[in-house]
């Protein structure tokens, strides 16, 4: 009987400590968590029409894969910010005018958290990372709600990490789902619509900001 009741509390402790650890944020230093059990790179990619995937590859380029990526904490500056392709009909190419800031930070188990300032808009979340050697990509999920829509879209970031930077990085945003604010008078970009940029010198040099 006895035995019967410790069997008891043993599994009551497992399932405690389950719960706890499931619990626990992403960001939390101590946290582990396994490559794989939120990765969501391929849904994000999923909603590009199939016709149009060779194109975002040629464009983007591959995307580095692997459990193992380079540690990649600290501040970087995009600047200048180029645009390098879409599928939206008429989105002129061009250098945008402001610099982008982007800070990771508390990398642990292929999750980081990030912050992303760019104008007057400061992005923080949680990112997963993967990659191998010198090469990683991170990716996250936002939502974003605008005067005339709202709309959630993934965000994939991959470079190379060097000591001076991140070189030949390159940024999508990729449309997964949209609202209309505006019945009617205004057309969201449709799913499946995706923005491509990339650093325009070769090197989101190290920023401390």
């Amino acid at each position: 009987m006895m035995s019967n009741k410790r069997l008891l509390f043993g599994l009551l402790l497992l399932v405690i400590g389950g719960w706890t650890l499931s619990s626990c944020t992403k960001n939390d230093d101590t946290t582990i968590v396994a490559i794989g059990t939120e990765y969501y790179i391929d849904d994000i990619l999923s909603v590009i029409p199939d016709s149009l995937q060779a194109d975002f590859m040629a464009k983007f380029g591959d995307i580095p894969e692997g459990a193992m990526p380079p540690k990649i904490e600290g501040g970087y500056k995009i600047d200048p910010k180029v645009r390098i392709g879409s599928n939206l009909e008429g989105w002129p190419l061009l250098t945008e005018p402001h610099p982008v800031l982007l800070k990771l930070k508390r990398q642990h188990n292929g999750v980081a958290a990030i912050n992303l300032f760019e104008e007057e808009e400061n992005v923080t979340d949680t990112v997963f990372v993967c990659g191998r050697g010198t090469n990683f990509a991170i990716y996250f999920i936002e939502e974003k709600d605008y005067e005339l829509a709202w709309l959630r879209r993934g965000v994939i970031i991959k470079g190379q990490k060097t000591e001076q930077g991140i070189a030949d990085l390159r940024m999508a945003q990729i449309v997964l789902e949209t609202e209309d604010h505006t019945n009617g008078q205004h057309i969201p970009s449709p799913v499946g619509t995706y923005y491509l940029y990339k650093d325009g010198d070769g090197l989101a040099e190290n920023y401390d900001w």
